[in-house]
């Protein structure tokens, strides 16, 4: 996203997480306000230019070069708002003239794109942009210098070159990008300022609905990520307690025989099953149950050696727990 022009700061990072989308453009609306905002989230940036509190241009672009204008603008920063968790907002208040440029810039119509600035004549394109009374914005720049002209009928509002936080009526840093080899131009043009207070997106837009229908989407998937984890947790403290099961029946059988895995089906059995070997209470009613039925069948040795035994893998498994 090309670096603008702050202007006159309203309000500078923002967290995104704490704001609602139909909020902001309800406050900015209301407000009459003319500028633009710009939420900045790590992958992507969305500009919202308005004009006299009428939002004329949305325009989301990613990292990877991929933009987004419009009502699809609108739904993807409502559901970058709903779901990345970070972001900021900055809103900057521009005269209408400059807010105009900046729809150019972002949205208008384009004339020259990536245009070798040393195979045009460029003495001849800005004697057209004056003749023709051109509205929009001329950008010079290299792989790591940039610079924009604004222009209103024809006639240059104001230079802006990255670095810079405002316009600025010098064209000295313009004409030292435009000298460096590899420079090249993008020229676009748009609508007058008056015209464009036509347009209001806002107006044609549902944002209560778009924000609404991502924070539903967004709790769904929520819930529906929750669920699966919590099947899978399920699943797997199954396996462990059956492991453990196993483990215990291994020990009791080791001390009282073929008889022992008996026990100890009988002892899960009335204490609730295996979730017993686990829980506290349970646990304790376990092994004394066990042990009760052991001293039955073996001398007091071997049943303390088994109780030592049964005691340390129950609480080591818990541990895991």
């Amino acid at each position: 996203m090309f670096l603008l022009p702050k202007g006159n700061p309203l309000f500078e990072n923002l967290a995104v997480s704490k704001l609602k989308l139909p909020d902001v453009l309800t406050k900015l609306s209301n407000g009459t306000f003319t500028g633009y905002a710009s939420f900045v989230f790590q992958a992507s940036t969305a500009i919202l230019v308005f004009e006299a509190g009428k939002l004329v241009s949305v325009l989301v672009e990613w990292q990877n070069g991929k933009r987004e204008a419009g009502f699809e603008a609108l739904s993807a920063l409502a559901e970058l708002m709903v779901t990345t968790g970070s972001g900021a907002l900055n809103v900057y208040k521009l005269s209408k003239d400059l807010t105009m440029c900046i729809h150019a810039l972002l949205e208008g119509k384009t004339l020259y794109k990536a245009q070798d600035l040393k195979l045009i004549d460029i003495n001849s394109l800005l004697k057209k942009v004056k003749d023709d009374q051109m509205n929009g914005c001329l950008r010079i720049y290299t792989d790591e210098h940039s610079a924009m002209i604004f222009y209103k009928d024809g006639n240059p509002l104001g230079f802006f070159h990255d670095g810079a936080s405002d316009i600025e009526t010098s064209s000295t840093e313009s004409q030292k990008i435009a000298g460096l080899p590899g420079a090249k131009i993008d020229l676009f043009s748009t609508q007058s300022a008056d015209e464009l207070m036509g347009t209001n997106l806002l107006e044609v837009t549902n944002i209560q609905k778009i924000w609404e229908t991502c924070v539903t989407l967004h709790k769904t998937e929520i819930d529906k990520t929750n669920t699966e984890r919590h099947e899978r947790d399920r699943k797997v403290a199954s396996l462990k307690l059956s492991e453990l099961e196993n483990q215990v029946k291994s020990i009791v059988g080791e001390y009282v025989g073929k008889v022992g895995r008996g026990i100890v089906d009988k002892e899960i059995s009335d204490n609730g099953g295996n979730t017993c070997l686990i829980n506290t209470d349970g646990v304790e009613s376990f092994l004394k149950g066990v042990e009760r039925a052991a001293k039955l069948l073996v001398s007091g040795t071997n049943i303390k050696l088994m109780m030592e035994k049964l005691t340390t893998v129950i609480s080591i498994a818990k541990s895991e727990f």
